[in-house]
């Protein structure tokens, strides 16, 4: 009994420092202690869909010499080209390449090409080997339970 006791009081404790370390690591980076910590957005669930890929080509430009559409290699075990248009409206960070950390909106999409919003910017700069993800993200996403948001618009 004194045994089941103590191992349901680790337990506890246990849960308690990883709640209280999810609650200090929050979206914002903050000093503490001399190092910043930073951590996920509240909205983002783990469990949203995503798809990595890796850039093979840019598409061409248009009449303005601007080029919006990359071609695409899903990365991933298990990973397949997407069905065209299912990315629509979808969110693309660049995690490596000379747009690393840039964001835009997909507006389309075939099995083996994705064309995003105009109004986010060109994609020049970006070449092969160049890694993204594509989330499905909420561009005007509600206010989290946190009230933490003061206003601020969390995505897009």
């Amino acid at each position: 009994m004194l045994l089941k006791w103590i191992s349901s009081g680790a337990r506890a404790s246990l849960m308690a420092g990883a709640l209280l370390l999810a609650l200090d690591a929050s979206a914002d980076p903050a000093w503490r202690g001399g190092m910043l910590l930073a951590g996920h957005d509240p909205i983002v669930d783990p469990v949203l869909r995503r798809f990595p890929g890796k850039v093979t080509g840019l598409g061409s430009a248009n009449k303005a010499g601007r080029i919006y559409t990359l071609r695409l290699q899903p990365l991933g075990p298990k990973a397949v080209p997407p069905v065209p248009n299912a990315l629509r409206g979808w969110r693309l960070t660049v995690l490596k390449g000379a747009r690393f950390g840039n964001v835009y909106w997909v507006q389309s999409n075939t099995a083996d090409a994705i064309t995003v919003r105009s109004k986010d910017g060109s994609l020049e700069g970006m070449a092969p080997g160049d890694l993204f993800v594509v989330e499905e993200l909420d561009p005007n996403p509600p206010a989290t339970s946190l009230g933490d948001d003061r206003g601020k618009q969390r995505v897009a």
